[in-house]
């Protein structure tokens, strides 16, 4: 401790020096206190406690007190005033300048005892200051982070900006206060047609929660572009989440993965409030209860990929929401809740919007705790109509091309047909839309030959929700049935001079005599019959014979057919 004593009398001075001496050992002492403030100002420490007498030549106490104010208003020196006044206006100027007074003569035990109490007062006033530098430092850092990570995001959402632009009868809004709280809403194009779409939620806060979602983000998009099944996308996302983030750290989600022609869904939820299935005029159709454990989740055997597969009409909708949704809290303490969610839009389903559904739950939701709020809708049919960019970035192999794809039993019980056929497309057409479009087509011709003809699947099952995942369980299950004669062969008879590629595929079941044309009205055929030049079967419907131009824009089902169909 170092004490500072200001006063006239030489005996006073040395008489607080000696009283002093048990708890300090430094002491500074001035006749007056015409020097005090530039001695004060060359000390390398300051003192911590200021003995100043009131009455003194040349200047007095209050000026003495008034100017090292001044001169360190940063700093907190208790002044205490020494003083044979015993006036209330004098102790009233003392307390009013300084920090307390001590009666003259000064008594050894009143001394020491409000030396010592100013003194404590002195370190803690010292640590919070430290301690209010120390936050105002960690609050600069944590607010540069953040702009660091909101730029990121920004970036990621202009990346994911670029991919939902195409894309028909997706609708998501957020409020402002979601991105460091955890919610993440992403939409990537299939390969061969089709859309993937996830909202999630973190359980994490603040910059944790965003700065995890940036590998997630990046994930889900690489593995849209690698045209993963849904289940082989969870189960990554899940593995790389594990991998990322500490324990306790997990992200419930929605994962769709709606199919080509718009209609068909995949589905796998967990850790999330339902999403909800609603018919054309507003009512609800069914609840999908996200019944497995949140993307991340350690614990042993606790991860789930089971997908579920159903079909949806014209018109229909899926509503999904982030916990904080449910979580608002109103004024008067009650909580949303997913009844009220799903009450408040199908009440007013021919006006309401997601914009209106979210004012409402802003005008629910109390002020003072403002919650994260994450709405994601698909409005069926679900359209992926990606932009047909200028010739001059097609880019055709000038090389005619004759080729066969062999698919036996035991390749179509390990291989997704689709990425191998795109990558064998890819050593013919570079970096073209046609490639896409293509992907397309024969997604859906080896669907139709694969289960409609090979595995003799009954297309009345994909009519109904819930035949539709009994549909998807009897495909994995013939299969794995299949014997060493089945098989699927795609010949392939690419003419560049004549800008088109022809497909014949054939397959070894049973067959029947067929219509000669598949319509539009066809499910099966919906983009094929609108892509191809032309599209036929062969050899009583073994065989199916599809040829694309690459010279004639591909005219794209507009929405309109879907909704009036």
């Amino acid at each position: 401790m170092r004490v500072m004593i200001v006063d006239d009398h030489a005996t006073n001075r040395e008489l607080c020096r000696m009283m002093l001496a048990p708890i300090t050992q430094h002491v500074d002492l001035f006749e007056n206190g015409q020097h005090v403030v530039q001695v004060m100002q060359q000390m390398t420490s300051l003192p911590d406690i200021i003995l100043l007498d009131v009455m003194m030549p040349i200047k007095d106490g209050f000026t003495t007190a008034q100017d090292i104010r001044r001169a360190f208003p940063k700093c907190h020196i208790p002044i205490l005033f020494l003083t044979v006044l015993d006036d209330p206006e004098s102790f009233s100027r003392c307390l009013a300048f300084g920090d307390d007074f001590i009666p003259k003569p000064v008594e050894r035990s009143v001394l020491l005892a409000k030396i010592q109490a100013h003194f404590r007062i002195a370190q803690m006033h010292k640590q919070l200051r430290q301690q209010r530098d120390q936050l105002q430092r960690y609050q600069d850092r944590v607010k540069k982070e953040y702009a660091i990570a909101e730029s990121i995001f920004h970036r990621l959402m202009d990346e994911m900006s670029v991919q939902i632009e195409p894309i028909y009868g997706i609708h998501s809004i957020s409020s402002p206060t979601t991105l460091f709280h955890g919610d993440l809403i992403l939409v990537a194009r299939r390969l061969y047609g089709g859309v993937y779409a996830m909202i999630a939620d973190s359980n994490a806060e603040g910059l944790p929660a965003a700065m995890a979602n940036i590998p997630v983000t990046r994930a889900f998009f690489s593995l849209a572009e690698q045209g993963c099944s849904l289940s082989e996308m969870v189960v990554e996302l899940n593995q790389k989440l594990v991998a990322f983030l500490p324990e306790g750290i997990h992200l419930a989600a929605h994962v769709f993965e709606i199919h080509s022609n718009g209609f068909e869904v995949s589905w796998w939820g967990g850790g999330l409030p339902s999403a909800h299935i609603l018919s054309s005029s507003g009512q609800l159709v069914k609840s999908l209860v996200a019944t497995h454990h949140p993307l991340g989740e350690r614990a042993e055997n606790s991860f789930s990929c089971d997908i579920k597969h159903f079909k949806l009409e014209p018109g229909q909708k899926i509503l999904c929401c982030t916990k904080g949704v449910v979580d608002v809290i109103s004024e008067q303490g009650e909580r949303f809740g997913e009844s009220r969610l799903v009450a408040l839009f199908t009440e007013q389903a021919e006006n309401q919007t997601l914009d209106s559904l979210y004012e409402a739950i802003e005008q629910f939701s109390s002020k003072e705790e403002p919650v994260p709020i994450s709405l994601l809708m698909l409005s069926f049919p679900v359209i992926n109509a990606k932009l047909i960019p200028s010739s001059s970035e097609s880019l055709l192999s000038p090389i005619p091309c004759k080729s066969e794809l062999y698919f036996p039993a035991y390749v179509l019980k390990q291989v997704v047909v689709m990425n191998e056929v795109r990558v064998f497309l890819k050593g013919i057409i570079h970096t073209s839309y046609h490639l896409d479009f293509l992907c397309e087509i024969l997604s859906e011709l080896f669907s139709h030959m694969i289960e409609q003809r090979l595995l003799r699947l009954p297309m009345s099952l994909k009519e109904d929700p819930e035949g539709f995942s009994r549909y998807h369980q009897l495909r994995d299950i013939g299969l794995q049935a299949l014997t060493e004669g089945d098989y699927v062969t795609c010949e392939v008879n690419y003419q560049p001079q004549n800008q088109s590629i022809e497909f014949y595929l054939t397959h070894s079941g049973q067959v029947e005599q067929l219509s000669e044309y598949p319509t539009i009205m066809d499910n099966d055929f919906l983009f094929a019959a609108q892509l191809c030049e032309s599209l036929h079967y062969l050899h009583a419907g073994q065989t199916l014979h599809a040829v694309y131009r690459f010279d004639t824009p591909p005219i794209f089902p507009d929405i309109a057919h879907f909704i009036n169909r």
